[in-house]
């Protein structure tokens, strides 16, 4: 005989901590635009300067996309492991309400 023991309080655990860790990437994301973005200008306005600076900044809306959907994905992720995890416990305990009760004899 199979048997499905499913630790549904683990695996909402773990759909809450991957949520954070998109709250997480959010907050990392939001600290790479404010560091990355304090750096314009700082080459100068000259040719060589502006060059560099359009060079330098390419990079960027790339790279907040990839955060952007990675935290998005981490929080997906997340919220469908919580879920998971309610339904096996709303699943498990529909079984045991099904259960019959065992009579006893007098």
């Amino acid at each position: 005989m199979s048997e499905l023991d499913v630790d549904t309080d683990a695996v909402e655990k773990g759909g809450a901590a991957l949520e954070d860790v998109g709250q997480k990437l959010k907050i990392i994301r939001e600290e790479y635009i404010d560091k990355i973005s304090s750096y314009r200008g700082c080459w100068g306005t000259g040719e060589f300067g502006e060059a560099f600076e359009k060079k330098y900044y390419q990079g960027l809306d790339p790279t907040v996309a990839g955060l952007d959907a990675l935290a998005e994905s981490a929080e997906a992720s997340g919220r469908s492991l919580g879920g998971t995890g309610k339904k096996f416990k709303k699943v498990q305990q529909d079984v045991i309400d099904q259960l019959p009760t065992p009579k006893r004899n007098v």
